[in-house]
């Protein structure tokens, strides 16, 4: 078996352990109860279940500085989950905040192992600052008072996606998990901002949970292939 194939089989086997099956069941469960119109303060609970799982997947399979930062920004983006799901005076910001904090904590990790040289990162990079230049352009008109934290939400996981796009694994799993949480985000500004999409609660929860499993099953590949390098 080559180099390349024992790195690659653990991260596709992964979302195959206990974990990774509670990831699956978590989110398809919390997304057909929120489909079918269920409102109830126990939902925040089972909408970071599959957050929890991806802690557990990490806790299996990350070491050191890098499973430290994976469960961080993990710990933010459970947060901002609960802040979002639970109506308070000026919820939106505080979850907002809450995943500012997850992307730059994402972007730290990345950043331990980037290099910014490469005409893959280039052509990564140019297409991510034009897809965040066109959202900000839709988006902010609607914002009001809320464009300017939108604005830096959106710095932060321009930032967040471009540390992926450089990492020296060259990981795609990491790169299309940053640009499936910027979807994600976006699928959120333009629902709020510009006009209602439909389905959205399914589309943005598919993106969201999609794009944490794709980071963390990236992570645990550049993980292994440093370890077998």
């Amino acid at each position: 078996m080559s180099e390349t194939a024992m790195t690659a089989q653990p991260a596709v086997t992964s979302m195959i352990t206990p974990p990774g099956a509670l990831f699956l069941v978590g989110s398809a469960l919390y997304m057909a109860l929120d489909a079918s119109g269920v409102d109830a303060s126990w939902m925040a609970g089972l909408k970071i279940v599959p957050i929890l799982s991806l802690i557990w997947l990490a806790a299996r399979h990350l070491n050191g500085v890098s499973r430290t930062l994976a469960f961080t920004a993990l710990g933010f983006s459970a947060t901002g989950d609960v802040l979002l799901a639970i109506p308070f005076h000026n919820h939106f910001v505080f979850g907002l905040g809450a995943f500012l904090l997850a992307q730059l904590t994402y972007a730290g990790n990345f950043l331990r192992a980037t290099e910014f040289g490469s005409r893959r990162f280039a052509l990564r990079g140019v297409a991510i600052v034009l897809a965040a230049l066109l959202l900000a352009r839709q988006v902010l008109p609607g914002a009001g008072e809320l464009a300017l934290p939108v604005v830096f939400y959106i710095i932060a996981i321009v930032f967040m996606a471009l540390s992926a796009a450089a990492h020296r694994s060259g990981s795609s799993l990491l790169f299309a998990g940053a640009v499936t949480f910027m979807v994600s985000d976006a699928l959120i500004a333009i629902n709020r901002f510009v006009d209602p999409v439909p389905m959205a609660g399914t589309w943005i929860m598919l993106t969201y949970y999609g794009a944490q499993a794709l980071l963390v099953t990236g992570l645990i590949r550049a993980d292994l292939a440093d370890r077998w390098a």
